[in-house]
Protein backbone atom coordinates (compact mmCIF):
# COMPACT_ATOMS: atom_id res chain seq x y z
CA UNK A 1 0.00 0.00 0.00
CA UNK A 2 2.59 2.74 0.79
CA UNK A 3 4.53 1.70 -2.12
CA UNK A 4 1.64 2.67 -4.29
CA UNK A 5 0.64 5.42 -2.19
CA UNK A 6 4.20 7.13 -3.11
CA UNK A 7 4.54 5.60 -6.63
CA UNK A 8 1.07 7.65 -7.56
CA UNK A 9 2.04 11.29 -5.92
CA UNK A 10 5.10 10.98 -7.63
CA UNK A 11 3.47 11.02 -11.03
CA UNK A 12 2.20 14.67 -10.29
CA UNK A 13 3.63 18.14 -10.18
CA UNK A 14 0.37 19.45 -8.34
CA UNK A 15 -1.14 18.05 -5.36
CA UNK A 16 -4.24 19.57 -3.52
CA UNK A 17 -4.66 17.72 0.40
CA UNK A 18 -8.04 18.03 1.41
CA UNK A 19 -9.54 16.48 4.88
CA UNK A 20 -13.38 15.98 6.84
CA UNK A 21 -14.64 19.43 7.51
CA UNK A 22 -14.71 20.35 11.62
CA UNK A 23 -10.93 18.97 11.56
CA UNK A 24 -9.75 17.24 14.73
CA UNK A 25 -5.80 17.18 15.67
CA UNK A 26 -5.54 13.90 13.37
CA UNK A 27 -7.23 15.52 10.32
CA UNK A 28 -5.09 18.46 10.46
CA UNK A 29 -2.03 16.72 11.69
CA UNK A 30 -2.36 13.76 8.92
CA UNK A 31 -2.91 16.99 6.33
CA UNK A 32 -0.03 19.18 7.31
CA UNK A 33 1.82 15.56 7.95
CA UNK A 34 1.63 14.46 4.65
CA UNK A 35 2.36 17.57 2.71
CA UNK A 36 5.94 18.02 4.87
CA UNK A 37 6.53 14.03 3.67
CA UNK A 38 6.02 15.53 0.10
CA UNK A 39 7.97 18.18 0.13
CA UNK A 40 11.04 16.20 2.01
CA UNK A 41 10.94 13.71 -0.09
CA UNK A 42 9.76 14.68 -3.63
CA UNK A 43 11.34 17.24 -5.98
CA UNK A 44 9.06 19.57 -8.25
CA UNK A 45 6.05 18.77 -6.60
CA UNK A 46 3.95 21.94 -5.44
CA UNK A 47 1.59 21.29 -2.45
CA UNK A 48 -1.43 22.80 -0.91
CA UNK A 49 -3.28 22.40 2.20
CA UNK A 50 -7.29 24.02 2.61
CA UNK A 51 -9.67 23.67 4.57
CA UNK A 52 -11.79 24.93 7.31
CA UNK A 53 -9.75 26.35 10.54
CA UNK A 54 -10.48 26.06 14.00
CA UNK A 55 -8.89 26.55 17.22
CA UNK A 56 -7.12 23.75 16.54
CA UNK A 57 -4.60 25.78 13.96
CA UNK A 58 -1.83 25.74 16.24
CA UNK A 59 -0.51 22.56 14.58
CA UNK A 60 -0.11 24.91 10.98
CA UNK A 61 -2.57 26.93 8.55
CA UNK A 62 -4.50 26.21 5.32
CA UNK A 63 -3.36 27.28 2.14
CA UNK A 64 -5.05 30.12 0.05
CA UNK A 65 -5.64 28.14 -3.32
CA UNK A 66 -7.20 29.38 -5.83
CA UNK A 67 -9.55 27.18 -8.73
CA UNK A 68 -6.34 27.06 -11.52
CA UNK A 69 -4.22 24.97 -9.39
CA UNK A 70 -6.39 22.12 -9.42
CA UNK A 71 -6.45 21.68 -13.12
CA UNK A 72 -4.20 18.53 -13.55
CA UNK A 73 -3.44 18.33 -9.75
CA UNK A 74 -3.98 15.09 -7.64
CA UNK A 75 -6.34 15.47 -4.76
CA UNK A 76 -5.44 13.76 -1.72
CA UNK A 77 -8.34 13.11 1.21
CA UNK A 78 -7.35 12.19 4.37
CA UNK A 79 -9.33 10.92 7.57
CA UNK A 80 -12.52 10.51 5.68
CA UNK A 81 -13.85 8.60 2.66
CA UNK A 82 -17.51 10.10 1.92
CA UNK A 83 -18.54 13.16 -0.08
CA UNK A 84 -20.18 14.68 2.64
CA UNK A 85 -18.11 15.29 5.23
CA UNK A 86 -14.93 16.47 2.81
CA UNK A 87 -13.80 20.10 3.69
CA UNK A 88 -13.64 22.24 0.00
CA UNK A 89 -15.77 20.41 -2.63
CA UNK A 90 -13.07 21.74 -5.25
CA UNK A 91 -11.41 18.17 -5.32
CA UNK A 92 -14.08 17.21 -7.51
CA UNK A 93 -11.40 19.39 -10.14
CA UNK A 94 -8.57 17.79 -9.98
CA UNK A 95 -7.19 14.61 -12.45
CA UNK A 96 -7.47 11.87 -9.77
CA UNK A 97 -8.76 11.47 -6.21
CA UNK A 98 -6.71 9.85 -3.76
CA UNK A 99 -8.29 8.48 -0.19
CA UNK A 100 -6.06 7.87 2.60
CA UNK A 101 -8.17 6.77 5.81
CA UNK A 102 -8.54 4.58 8.91
CA UNK A 103 -12.43 4.22 9.50
CA UNK A 104 -14.97 2.28 8.25
CA UNK A 105 -16.56 3.76 5.81
CA UNK A 106 -16.33 2.56 2.11
CA UNK A 107 -15.65 6.01 -0.40
CA UNK A 108 -17.82 7.31 -2.82
CA UNK A 109 -15.31 9.49 -4.27
CA UNK A 110 -12.15 7.76 -4.51
CA UNK A 111 -10.03 6.77 -7.66
CA UNK A 112 -7.68 5.52 -5.75
CA UNK A 113 -8.74 4.33 -1.98
CA UNK A 114 -6.08 3.52 0.83
CA UNK A 115 -7.77 2.10 4.33
CA UNK A 116 -6.25 0.67 7.34
CA UNK A 117 -8.88 0.06 10.77
CA UNK A 118 -5.70 -1.22 12.60
CA UNK A 119 -4.38 2.45 12.48
CA UNK A 120 -6.04 4.26 15.79
CA UNK A 121 -5.02 7.64 13.62
CA UNK A 122 -3.99 8.57 9.77
CA UNK A 123 -1.11 9.95 11.34
CA UNK A 124 -0.18 6.85 12.63
CA UNK A 125 -0.56 5.51 9.26
CA UNK A 126 0.82 8.33 7.43
CA UNK A 127 4.04 7.64 10.14
CA UNK A 128 4.62 4.13 10.12
CA UNK A 129 4.67 4.83 6.18
CA UNK A 130 7.48 7.07 6.42
CA UNK A 131 9.06 4.71 9.16
CA UNK A 132 8.89 1.78 6.90
CA UNK A 133 10.23 3.25 3.60
CA UNK A 134 12.54 5.11 5.23
CA UNK A 135 11.37 8.58 4.50
CA UNK A 136 12.66 11.85 5.69
CA UNK A 137 10.63 13.94 7.65
CA UNK A 138 11.47 17.55 9.56
CA UNK A 139 10.71 18.48 13.02
CA UNK A 140 7.54 19.98 11.73
CA UNK A 141 6.08 17.24 10.39
CA UNK A 142 6.76 14.29 13.11
CA UNK A 143 5.53 17.07 15.51
CA UNK A 144 1.84 16.95 13.01
CA UNK A 145 1.63 13.70 12.76
CA UNK A 146 2.52 13.12 16.78
CA UNK A 147 -0.67 15.26 17.62
CA UNK A 148 -2.57 13.38 15.87
CA UNK A 149 -1.50 9.98 17.11
CA UNK A 150 -1.74 11.72 20.43
CA UNK A 151 -5.41 12.99 20.13
CA UNK A 152 -6.95 10.39 18.04
CA UNK A 153 -5.38 7.53 20.50
CA UNK A 154 -7.28 9.43 23.70
CA UNK A 155 -3.70 10.24 24.78
CA UNK A 156 -2.87 6.61 24.30
CA UNK A 157 -5.93 5.57 26.63
CA UNK A 158 -8.42 4.29 24.24
CA UNK A 159 -8.19 0.12 23.34
CA UNK A 160 -7.11 0.45 19.97
CA UNK A 161 -3.48 1.55 21.18
CA UNK A 162 -1.15 -0.98 20.17
CA UNK A 163 2.70 -1.73 20.13
CA UNK A 164 2.72 0.16 16.91
CA UNK A 165 1.40 3.64 18.22
CA UNK A 166 4.42 3.45 20.62
CA UNK A 167 6.92 2.44 18.10
CA UNK A 168 6.04 4.84 15.74
CA UNK A 169 5.69 7.92 18.61
CA UNK A 170 9.10 6.86 19.34
CA UNK A 171 10.09 7.33 15.74
CA UNK A 172 9.08 10.78 15.75
CA UNK A 173 10.37 12.17 19.05
CA UNK A 174 13.81 10.72 17.66
CA UNK A 175 12.58 12.58 14.48
CA UNK A 176 12.17 16.08 16.69
CA UNK A 177 8.85 15.47 17.29
CA UNK A 178 7.83 18.77 19.67
CA UNK A 179 5.95 16.52 21.89
CA UNK A 180 6.25 19.10 25.20
CA UNK A 181 4.41 21.97 22.60
CA UNK A 182 2.10 19.48 21.84
CA UNK A 183 1.09 18.68 25.63
CA UNK A 184 0.77 22.54 26.70
CA UNK A 185 -1.44 23.72 23.50
CA UNK A 186 -3.79 20.78 24.66
CA UNK A 187 -3.77 20.87 28.17
CA UNK A 188 -3.38 24.64 28.94
CA UNK A 189 -7.69 25.83 28.76
CA UNK A 190 -9.02 29.38 29.06
CA UNK A 191 -12.07 29.77 31.83
CA UNK A 192 -14.75 29.44 29.32
CA UNK A 193 -13.41 26.38 28.27
CA UNK A 194 -13.52 25.51 32.51
CA UNK A 195 -16.73 26.43 33.02
CA UNK A 196 -18.27 24.83 29.92
CA UNK A 197 -16.50 21.13 30.78
CA UNK A 198 -18.54 22.23 34.71
CA UNK A 199 -21.80 22.89 32.75
CA UNK A 200 -21.77 19.19 31.43
CA UNK A 201 -20.52 17.57 34.47
CA UNK A 202 -23.71 19.05 36.45
CA UNK A 203 -26.52 18.79 33.09
CA UNK A 204 -25.60 15.53 31.35
CA UNK A 205 -28.99 12.78 31.10
CA UNK A 206 -29.15 9.33 31.60
CA UNK A 207 -31.69 7.22 29.16
CA UNK A 208 -32.92 3.74 31.32
CA UNK A 209 -30.31 1.58 30.07
CA UNK A 210 -27.54 4.75 31.49
CA UNK A 211 -26.73 6.00 27.84
CA UNK A 212 -25.51 9.23 28.87
CA UNK A 213 -26.47 12.35 26.95
CA UNK A 214 -26.47 16.17 26.36
CA UNK A 215 -28.56 17.76 23.72
CA UNK A 216 -26.89 21.39 23.08
CA UNK A 217 -28.87 24.35 21.76
CA UNK A 218 -26.60 26.50 19.44
CA UNK A 219 -26.79 29.11 22.03
CA UNK A 220 -25.08 27.57 24.16
CA UNK A 221 -21.32 28.36 22.14
CA UNK A 222 -22.03 32.06 22.52
CA UNK A 223 -22.86 31.59 26.39
CA UNK A 224 -19.53 30.12 26.69
CA UNK A 225 -18.13 32.55 23.66
CA UNK A 226 -16.48 28.75 22.37
CA UNK A 227 -17.22 26.94 19.27
CA UNK A 228 -19.47 24.72 17.99
CA UNK A 229 -16.61 22.19 17.20
CA UNK A 230 -15.55 22.94 21.14
CA UNK A 231 -19.33 22.02 22.35
CA UNK A 232 -19.52 18.94 20.34
CA UNK A 233 -16.21 16.60 19.95
CA UNK A 234 -14.70 18.88 22.68
CA UNK A 235 -17.05 17.70 25.60
CA UNK A 236 -18.42 14.51 24.36
CA UNK A 237 -15.92 13.18 26.85
CA UNK A 238 -16.83 14.86 30.05
CA UNK A 239 -19.47 12.03 30.29
CA UNK A 240 -17.23 9.02 30.07
CA UNK A 241 -15.21 7.53 32.51
CA UNK A 242 -18.37 7.54 34.80
CA UNK A 243 -18.72 4.59 36.93
CA UNK A 244 -22.27 3.05 34.99
CA UNK A 245 -22.04 4.47 32.27
CA UNK A 246 -21.20 2.49 28.92
CA UNK A 247 -22.14 4.66 26.03
CA UNK A 248 -22.30 8.45 25.84
CA UNK A 249 -23.39 10.74 23.45
CA UNK A 250 -23.43 14.72 22.51
CA UNK A 251 -25.63 16.21 20.18
CA UNK A 252 -25.25 20.18 19.31
CA UNK A 253 -26.86 22.29 17.09
CA UNK A 254 -25.36 24.13 14.16
CA UNK A 255 -26.94 27.52 13.07
CA UNK A 256 -27.86 26.29 10.42
CA UNK A 257 -30.30 23.69 12.54
CA UNK A 258 -27.96 20.36 11.70
CA UNK A 259 -27.54 18.68 15.07
CA UNK A 260 -23.80 17.36 15.31
CA UNK A 261 -24.08 14.29 16.75
CA UNK A 262 -20.86 12.52 18.97
CA UNK A 263 -21.48 8.78 19.89
CA UNK A 264 -19.04 7.03 21.73
CA UNK A 265 -18.87 3.28 23.97
CA UNK A 266 -16.51 1.71 26.35
CA UNK A 267 -17.12 -1.23 24.90
CA UNK A 268 -19.88 -2.61 23.11
CA UNK A 269 -19.47 -1.73 18.90
CA UNK A 270 -21.85 1.69 18.06
CA UNK A 271 -20.64 2.18 14.79
CA UNK A 272 -23.51 0.64 12.55
CA UNK A 273 -25.77 3.16 14.63
CA UNK A 274 -24.30 6.23 13.25
CA UNK A 275 -23.62 4.47 9.79
CA UNK A 276 -27.71 3.93 9.84
CA UNK A 277 -28.17 7.90 10.47
CA UNK A 278 -25.39 8.55 7.49
CA UNK A 279 -22.25 8.81 9.38
CA UNK A 280 -19.61 6.44 10.65
CA UNK A 281 -16.28 6.77 11.88
CA UNK A 282 -14.51 3.90 14.67
CA UNK A 283 -16.17 0.84 16.35
CA UNK A 284 -16.22 2.76 19.57
CA UNK A 285 -15.82 6.37 18.60
CA UNK A 286 -17.86 7.53 15.78
CA UNK A 287 -20.57 10.33 14.55
CA UNK A 288 -23.44 11.62 12.37
CA UNK A 289 -25.09 14.38 11.34
CA UNK A 290 -28.95 14.69 11.67
CA UNK A 291 -31.68 17.64 10.84
CA UNK A 292 -33.91 17.16 13.93
CA UNK A 293 -33.95 16.76 17.53
CA UNK A 294 -36.70 13.62 16.81
CA UNK A 295 -33.74 12.18 14.94
CA UNK A 296 -31.08 12.32 18.07
CA UNK A 297 -33.99 10.63 19.99
CA UNK A 298 -34.03 7.66 17.78
CA UNK A 299 -30.21 7.42 17.91
CA UNK A 300 -31.09 6.97 21.55
CA UNK A 301 -33.27 4.31 21.51
CA UNK A 302 -31.12 2.62 19.35
CA UNK A 303 -28.08 2.57 21.51
CA UNK A 304 -30.62 1.90 24.27
CA UNK A 305 -31.76 -1.06 22.21
CA UNK A 306 -28.25 -2.01 21.77
CA UNK A 307 -27.38 -2.10 25.80
CA UNK A 308 -30.72 -4.23 25.98
CA UNK A 309 -29.59 -6.72 23.69
CA UNK A 310 -26.12 -6.70 25.38
CA UNK A 311 -28.02 -7.47 28.78
CA UNK A 312 -30.20 -9.92 27.13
Amino acid sequence: MYKEILKKIGEYKKVVIHRHVNPDLDALGAQLGLKGIIENNFEGIEVKVVGDENTLNFIGKMDSVEDAFYEDALAIVVDVAVKALVSDERYTLTKEVMVIDHHQNDSDIADHFYRDASHIAVSQLLADMCMKENLKIDEDTATALLGGIITDSGRFLYPATSSLTFKVVSYLVDKGAKLQYLYDQLYTEDLSFKKLKGYFINNFRTTKNHVAYMKNAKTLKDEYNVSTFTISRGMVNQMSGIVGIPIWANFTEEDNGSILCELRSKRLPIVDIAKKYGGGGHALACGCTVHSWSETDAILKDLDALLEGDAA
